[in-house]
């Protein structure tokens, strides 16, 4: 479910793409520096984003450095460390060790049954280090797999979980640039591009879910094979993807971006369009 929230690349210039690839290689070292070299594995695109996001909108600017890392022992990256990465860290291990968990109890996965007692202790300092966003994760993902076990056929109904689960990401941000106006908008935001994540990733997966039996709310609204269902649920699929998009993006607007906006920009009106009119025409590929 995660690795959506990305730019359309080609259309970056080549400091934005720097930038972006740093902000990537600064929420690894976090996630190396706060949790654990294993803990790594369970980097992800959208966290990347979410530290850029909290980071363009702090006072402070982050440092940016050139450096090595295990991934590239040779060659220096540039990586952007700044202190929003911390929070992305402790989100991304939340949300890492979820999806383990999901196809662990979902699909059976012999390798998510094997990790589990691996980040079993990882999990565990998280949830330490944010304990009311831990314990919105834990009654938003029980509510959502209630919803999955009852084969709940309501795309709203199994959607908004999610969407409510990231608006506490984004809402509870622990850092004094999140003042209630920016809350508000943080959590409008979160909501509608968790709405957004799900829905995404439930027309992507519609293929796969039918091969393997895996609950997905669309194979459950329509009768037929992958391809009748996908046919039959574009329209609404569309409709709710593009409502999602655009209000997630009427919150985007509403934020006081200090830096690297055109980056953010990208993200927000092409890289997610991009996704969006790839996953309806069944055309996005296995990276996302």
């Amino acid at each position: 479910m995660f690795g959506y929230v990305q730019p359309l690349k080609p259309e970056l210039k080549v400091k934005e793409l720097e930038a972006y690839k740093g902000y990537y290689c600064g929420l690894c070292k976090a996630i190396r520096d706060r949790y654990s070299h294993a803990a790594r594995f369970l980097l992800n695109y959208d966290c990347a984003v979410l530290s850029l996001l909290l980071a363009s909108m702090s006072d402070e600017t982050p440092r940016v450095v050139r450096e090595r890392c295990a991934a590239s022992p040779v060659k220096r990256k540039t990586v952007v460390h700044a202190q929003e990465a911390s929070y992305a860290a402790t989100v991304n291990v939340l949300l890492g060790c979820a999806k383990i968990a999901d196809n662990a109890a979902d699909e059976g996965s012999l390798s998510a049954k094997m990790l589990m007692p691996l980040f079993r202790g990882v999990r565990r300092r998280a949830e330490s280090d944010a304990p009311k966003l831990a314990a919105e994760f834990a009654a938003r993902l029980d509510a959502l797999r209630a919803l999955e076990k009852a084969r709940c056929d309501n795309v709203d109904a199994v959607s908004a979980e999610f969407g409510h689960l990231l608006a506490a990401v984004f809402a509870s941000a622990p850092f004094g640039f999140v003042d209630e106006g920016a809350k508000k908008a943080l959590a409008h935001f979160g909501y509608h591009l968790g709405r957004w994540i799900y829905i995404t990733d439930a027309v992507h997966d519609i293929e796969k879910d039918a091969k393997s039996g895996s609950y997905n709310v669309y194979l459950l609204r329509s009768e037929g094979g992958p391809e009748k269902v996908r046919a039959s649920i574009r329209e609404e699929a569309e409709f709710n993807l593009h409502i999602s998009l655009a209000e997630a993006c009427k919150a985007y607007e509403l934020l006081n971006i200090k830096r690297d906006k055109p980056l953010l920009d990208n993200i927000m009106y092409m890289g997610l369009a991009k996704t969006t009119e790839d996953v309806l025409k069944g055309e996005a590929d296995g990276s996302l």
